[in-house]
């Protein structure tokens, strides 16, 4: 673990680089077509695209600082420590992700949002069209894999959806319309579905726009930032039985979040890994630093965005990832509308909250995971 970045978050950030360092490495960056992300397997998937105290002292991180005698507080004389930078609370958050433990069955469980407007005489109002998903998968071959499904509870987005949907008589179902599809959104869950379980499977995961790639491949990434935004970035994507695939894409801070994203997400990736792809985030160029926010399920985070032009006219949206500082897990990301485009939709104003891909839980057992409820 590396206990400097606990200490480096106690003081002011440093000043920034100039011009020409700033140029310099800008220009050893690659650049490449922005690419939505993959859909996962069938429906259950977005049809689109802590506050830890406010301030830590070395003991928090198990860290004793040895200094002079003339600098140790006199008895009795009470030492505020200084509240942490946003810069400080990110590497103090990949810090403690060094800490994460490893076992025999990796599970993650994520839920997705949808924002749309509900149509009909009861209508008018902003509705969460939601899903749900649990996968497991061994640490080897042979260990097991399996993928469950299903569609969550909807329901109105805003203190002011619900007060409308209330008013309108409470309906169980609204009919929402999205890229000329018109479908139907209940606010009780479906039933798990289970998808291509495999008792023999495990071993192998899936990182979304990098390819197919073994547990001790993962073992092997390099953990230094620099290194590790080459993986995200250059070559092809990786195929099964060695094959390559098409190019791999990182112009801008939006999709190196994305990617970095996509990896902490949905795969394992040893704990180290996981710490240098957060430094990597952290102090990439054009990243926007949050500090302390809260996530759509009410958890405490600390964050970084990007923001980006949709392609599809909808304005400019705000992309966010929000970590656990206790822990360093990757909470999930959101959409921010933060200007409308020719193609949004009245509802679609500043700070309107478009998606959310949230992190439930996602970990290490021992045994076999069991399906939550």
């Amino acid at each position: 673990m590396n206990e400097l970045d606990l200490v480096r978050g106690v003081y002011d950030d440093p000043p920034p680089p100039s011009q020409e360092v700033a140029a310099s490495a800008r220009g050893r960056m690659l650049s490449q077509d922005d690419t939505a992300r993959p859909r996962t397997r069938r429906a259950w998937r977005m049809p689109i695209g802590l506050v830890a105290a406010a301030t830590v002292v070395a003991a928090v991180a198990g860290l004793t600082l040895v200094t002079d005698d003339a600098a140790r507080p006199r008895p009795g004389v009470e030492v505020t420590p200084r509240p942490l930078s946003p810069r400080g609370l990110m590497l103090a958050a990949a810090s403690q992700a060094e800490r994460q433990q490893q076992g025999r069955y990796w599970y993650t469980r994520q839920r997705t949002a949808f924002a749309a407007l509900a149509l009909g005489k009861t209508g008018g109002y902003v509705v969460e069209e939601r899903s749900e998903f649990f996968k497991w998968t061994g640490r080897a071959r042979g260990d097991g894999e399996s993928f469950y499904g299903r569609d969550f509870a909807g329901r109105p987005q805003t203190r002011a959806d619900a007060d409308a949907w209330r008013a309108a008589g409470s309906p169980s179902s609204w009919t929402i319309r999205s890229s000329g599809v018109s479908r139907t959104v209940r606010t009780k869950s479906a039933a798990w579905e289970v998808d291509d379980p495999d008792d023999q499977g495990g071993g192998t995961f899936h990182i979304p726009g990098m390819g197919q790639f073994s547990y001790q491949e993962l073992q092997e990434f390099p953990t230094e930032p620099g290194e590790l935004r080459e993986i995200l970035c250059e070559g092809s994507v990786k195929l099964a039985a060695g094959r390559s695939g098409r190019p791999k894409h990182c112009d801008g801070p939006k999709n190196v979040l994305d990617g970095v994203f996509d990896v902490l997400a949905n795969t394992p990736v040893p704990p180290k890994v996981r710490a240098g792809l957060m430094r990597l985030i952290t102090d990439y160029p054009g990243m926007q630093q949050l500090g302390t926010v809260t996530d759509p399920l009410g958890r405490a985070a600390v964050g970084l965005a990007a923001p980006f032009e949709s392609a599809d006219g909808r304005g400019s949206i705000r992309r966010e990832v929000l970590f656990d500082q206790r822990t360093g897990m990757v909470l999930g990301s959101r959409d921010i509308q933060l200007e409308p485009g020719p193609e949004s939709q009245k509802w679609q104003v500043p700070g309107r909250m478009l998606g959310s891909w949230l992190v439930v839980d996602a970990g290490w057992n021992d045994t076999e995971p069991t399906l939550p409820d």
